[in-house]
């Protein structure tokens, strides 16, 4: 169940669209099933029929736990954002200490141009910020290195106060990405607002039992709202992947400023 979720939150916008479809037409299906299940088992339906009052305790655990999610997933997603925009200052404000027109630093300057590239390649590429990868911890410590070493040499202590600052400011929004990528919104959560989604269907079909076409209608509209929802949540479940996953550009534009 797990790798079906991973699955569908890493597919594009119209694929994730139509495996939810299929999942709102299984719901469908099995709802349209225990209606005729229903049917055939009371032979006076009206007495085996839950009052109205019943849906709404259903939809209401369906609307907090969706509810729940989303508040989950726009959190990650905000956070997420300013990690991407934390980290591209870094680097912009170690660029330009270190440039031709300021300090003159080749080592840094090498030493970032590795940092972006094996985190495109490496850690936002082929990981999705899930695990930290050693070849960006070795761009780090070549950073860290040659501040120690410009430290020791003639250039000005507040200077390279700056630089450590900005440097240290680097590692914790690469810590805060990759906290965010490995802790994205719960499974559970998941599990649980898809089984209410299925469930609240199986009410609608009962509350509406002795009324077989008034069912489907009511179960087809629910099955759009449903469907359409979870798509919306879906395309943001995971802040680095996906459709409207957040992109590498982020930090790769600061590589040419």
């Amino acid at each position: 169940m797990s790798e079906l979720l991973i699955m569908l939150f890493s597919q594009s916008a119209p694929v994730q669209l139509l495996m939810l479809v299929v999942f709102g037409l299984i719901c469908y299906g099995g709802a349209l099933a225990f209606l005729w299940f229903l049917r055939r088992l009371h032979i006076e339906i009206a007495a085996a029929i839950p009052v109205s009052t019943f849906l709404s305790t259903i939809a209401t655990a369906w609307a907090l736990a969706l509810g729940f999610a989303a508040a989950d997933v726009w959190t990650a997603r905000a956070h997420a954002e300013q990690a991407a925009s934390e980290e591209r200052s870094s680097i912009i404000r170690l660029l330009g200490m270190a440039g031709d027109d300021t300090l003159d630093l080749p080592e840094i300057l090498e030493g970032l141009t590795l940092y972006q590239s094996e985190v495109r390649e490496q850690e936002w590429g082929n990981g999705l910020n899930r695990n930290p990868v050693d070849t960006v911890d070795q761009a780090l410590q070549q950073i860290r290195v040659s501040i120690v070493r410009i430290a020791r040499d003639n250039v000005p202590s507040a200077l390279v106060a700056k630089m450590t600052l900005d440097f240290d400011e680097l590692q914790d929004a690469r810590n805060k990405r990759l906290a965010i990528g490995s802790s994205s919104v719960s499974q559970y959560k998941w599990y649980l607002v898809l089984f209410l989604t299925f469930l609240s269907m199986i009410s609608i079909a009962a509350v509406h039992a002795d009324r077989p076409p008034a069912a489907r209608t009511a179960l087809s509209i629910f099955m759009v709202a449903a469907v359409v929802s979870l798509w919306i949540l879906a395309l943001h479940a995971t802040p680095y992947s996906g459709s409207a996953g957040i992109t590498f550009d982020e930090l790769h534009l600061a590589k040419n400023e």
